[in-house]
This record gives C-alpha cells, sequence and structure tokens, in this order.
C-alpha cells in the first residue's frame, strides 16, 4: 500500500510542477530573450540562431525556477489534498507523517542534484558557449556588412548591398558603392562573390562584375567616367575591421576549477580570487535552496489541522518564508564576494530553514508542537 501512496503523492506533485517550471521558465526566457534580440536585429542573425542563444541561457535559469516552481507545486499539491481530504483519509487509515513527506521530499532531493548539475556545470558551460557566440556575432564581418536584401553601411560613405546569400556564403547581386572620396565615388557590381579569410582580414571576392569610377574636377557635380569589367576581384574589408577586446570569462561563466584554482597566467582570476571563490560556495550552496523550500510547504501544511476556513495564512506564511529565505540567499552570495567571511552563511542559512522545518514535522510526529493531526480531527 505504501508503495501505491508513494507513487500516487508522487505525480500528483509532478503535474504541478512541470506546469509552474514551463510558465516561470517562460516568463524568464522572454526577458533574456528581448535583451538579445537587439543583437539579433544589430547583426542581421537568423531565428534559429536567436533560439540557439537564448536556449544556451536556460540552464541558469532554472537554477532559480526550479526550487520556486517546485515550492509552488507542493504548496497547490498539499493544499489540494487537505481540502479534498485526501490527508485526513490517509492519517485516519495509520498512515504516518514521513510516509506522505517522504515521496516529496524524495522529488526535492531529486530537484537539489539536478540544480546542483546546472550550477557547477551545465549553466557555466552554456554561458560560456553563449559568450563565445555573441563575441563571434559582434566581431563578426560578414553578417554586419553583408545582410541579405538591405543596404548595410558599416563606415561612413561606404555602402554594401547583396541581393541573396546562401547558408554556404556565396552572394548573388553584389553592389559596393564607396564613396569617402567624394572627389573619386567608385562603385563595383558584381553577379556573385564569397567571403574569405586573407592575410590581413577578410576580402570579399567578387566574380563577372564591373568597376564604375567618377573623377570629379573642382566643384563639377559630374567628371569624367571610367568603366572597367572584371572576372574576379577581391575588395578588401579589413579597414573596417574594428578592434575588440579579448575575450575573458567571468564568474559565472568559469567552470568550478577554474573559480577554486585559476591559472598564473589568468589575469581576471588572479585578480579577483576572493570573488571566485565566492563564486563557487555560491553554486554548492544552491543545490540546498530546493529541498529547504520543499520543507517549508511540508512544515506549513501537513500538519494544518482541520479548518473550514482554509489554509490561506499558512500559505502566505510559507510563501513569506520562503521568499525571505532566497532574498537571504541572493544577499549573502552578493555581499560574500566582498566579505569572505560571509561565506559560510550562505550555508548555514539554509540549513538552519531544513532544520526549522524538520523539527516543526518532528513535533507534529510527537505531538509536541501542533495540537492535532488532521487524522484526529477526523476521528473525533
Amino acid at each position: 500500500m505504501l508503495i501505491g501512496l508513494s507513487r500516487y503523492l508522487f505525480f500528483q506533485t509532478l503535474g504541478p510542477f512541470a506546469v509552474a517550471t514551463v510558465v516561470l521558465t517562460g516568463i524568464i526566457w522572454l526577458t533574456q530573450a528581448l535583451r538579445m534580440l537587439d543583437v539579433m536585429i544589430a547583426q542581421g542573425q537568423t531565428l534559429v540562431t536567436f533560439f540557439q542563444l537564448t536556449a544556451l541561457a536556460l540552464p541558469s535559469t532554472l537554477i532559480i525556477v526550479l526550487p520556486i516552481s517546485l515550492f509552488c507545486a507542493l504548496l497547490y499539491t498539499l493544499h489540494k489534498l487537505i481540502t479534498d481530504s485526501e490527508i485526513v483519509v490517509m492519517f485516519s487509515a495509520g498512515v504516518s507523517l514521513w510516509s506522505v513527506a517522504l515521496p516529496i521530499l524524495a522529488i526535492a532531493v531529486a530537484v537539489s542534484m539536478v540544480v546542483l548539475s546546472f550550477s557547477v556545470y551545465i549553466a557555466p558551460a552554456g554561458l560560456r558557449e553563449l559568450k563565445s557566440r555573441l563575441y563571434d556575432i559582434r566581431t563578426d564581418v560578414a553578417s554586419s556588412m553583408i545582410r541579405e536584401g538591405t543596404f548595410a553601411n558599416p563606415t561612413a560613405g561606404l555602402t554594401v548591398y547583396v541581393r541573396d546569400r546562401t547558408p554556404d556564403g556565396t552572394t548573388y547581386g553584389i553592389l559596393v558603392h564607396d564613396s569617402r572620396n567624394p572627389a573619386e565615388p567608385i562603385t563595383y557590381m558584381a553577379e556573385t562573390g564569397s567571403l574569405v579569410r586573407g592575410p590581413r582580414g577578410p576580402l570579399l571576392v567578387m566574380f563577372n562584375g564591373n568597376i564604375q569610377r567618377v573623377s570629379r574636377d573642382g566643384d563639377e557635380e559630374m567628371g569624367a567616367a571610367t568603366l572597367l569589367y572584371f572576372d574576379k576581384y577581391s575588395f578588401d574589408l579589413s579597414p573596417y575591421m574594428q578592434d575588440h577586446p579579448s575575450l575573458v570569462y567571468e564568474g559565472r561563466e568559469r567552470y568550478f576549477n577554474e573559480l577554486i584554482d585559476p591559472a598564473p597566467d589568468d589575469q581576471y582570476g588572479q585578480m579577483h580570487r576572493d570573488k571566485l571563490r565566492s563564486d563557487a560556495h555560491e553554486r554548492l550552496a544552491e543545490g540546498i535552496f530546493p529541498t529547504a523550500l520543499a520543507l517549508i510547504a511540508l512544515a506549513a501544511l501537513l500538519p494544518a489541522p482541520f479548518n473550514r476556513r482554509g489554509y490561506a495564512m499558512r500559505m502566505a506564511t510559507a510563501a513569506g518564508a520562503a521568499l525571505g529565505l532566497r532574498v537571504a540567499g541572493f544577499a549573502l552570495a552578493n555581499a560574500s564576494k566582498n566579505d569572505l567571511n560571509l561565506m559560510p552563511l550562505m550555508y548555514l542559512v539554509p540549513i538552519m530553514a531544513c532544520a526549522i522545518s524538520l523539527a516543526i514535522l518532528g513535533g507534529f510526529r510527537f505531538g509536541s508542537i501542533l495540537q492535532r493531526a488532521p487524522g484526529e480531527e477526523a476521528r473525533s
């Protein structure tokens, strides 16, 4: 019977947990996606690239979402079981409190392990790849200068247009107008072309086209025009390359071993050793919060005596305690970056929340804290 009860409680919790996770993840994902949207538009990236980049940020989002969605799911499930008198029937049939709590705690521990794995490895790997991809996009001349069906102006006096661009990089219908020298504007037109990397930088190699050059004397509006046809012409794009700072991975984009022991030649790591150590301990502490929030929900509703007026006050108290715990966790994580002596509190605060919740559940079991169990109310 206990195996069937555990399975029933597991699936009763799993459904709301999945729904809450999807909803909260979608909301946070939308806010992050909007911040990347301007980069995608400015650099002319495709919709597929946009979704790939936002997917790389999802693991770091789930670290925050999973404990909260588990807490919300448990409040909903326990409230439903109590109001439907299912908890009353279970206790009346002789089922102990821990027989009800253990399947839920098993889910909480599993979520804690998932959050810990995300925090230690998966999330930094995703953010690392995301930063690398964004760096490549921002420094990609082809993306910023060669946009399909768009007149691009990479610098004053230079206009680049291509009619079509294939996935392999081949471009069709090329027009390059260079008017940086007003006395001698030049227009390049070609049927096809491709972007290649030369010894000094990228080159736009054009095929089957012509060069139109106009030479103006003094203030004349029109000057002598020359037209030169070519089979192949290379237009050097390296003068339009902007100098970009080198790619540096910060704390949240580093692997766990890079936080604990930065390489000797890692300038950023050596300059921010204390901050990186704090980030490492914060990642480990994140694994405690799902279990702590689950225990708060259990302590708030599982020992609740029958009340015809509902359990809104208990749920509000649990929500306030959960919110306070998460805010305290974030505050301590930020404060410990400046004062390493606060690092033990990152572990102590959620562990104390677990201990207090277990004490309330244990008090219910021995009758030393709460007055009566739901089963006793039903028997009376």
